[in-house]
């Protein structure tokens, strides 16, 4: 399972145009399991934004190869609403824990 990750402060009321750059469209990475996006309770314009997904770390890696050049162009057009980026990763889930 991957995590793609993202904490991010949105310029002042960017919300709406963020959501529609940051939407892939027919794009959306193979495996694609389900994505949130989270604001901050205290701060509308604090997000933070993560998919799960249902790959491995080469299936990753060959999409990411595949799709280089259109998935660095949608962050490019999303981060016209970005104020600045915390965090920003891919991660491999090493453990679940449950109730």
């Amino acid at each position: 399972m991957i995590v793609m990750f993202s904490a991010r402060r949105l310029k002042p009321g960017a919300w709406d145009q963020f959501r529609r750059a940051w939407d892939p469209g027919d794009s959306t990475p193979p495996g694609l399991q389900r994505a949130y996006h989270a604001r901050n309770i205290r701060d509308e314009d604090e997000i933070i934004s993560f998919g799960l997904f249902d790959m491995t770390e080469d299936e990753y890696r060959r999409w990411r190869e595949e799709a280089d050049a259109q998935e660095n162009q949608r962050v490019d057009h999303l981060s016209a609403f970005v104020q600045n980026d915390h965090v920003s990763g891919v991660y491999e889930v090493i453990e679940v824990v449950e109730e």
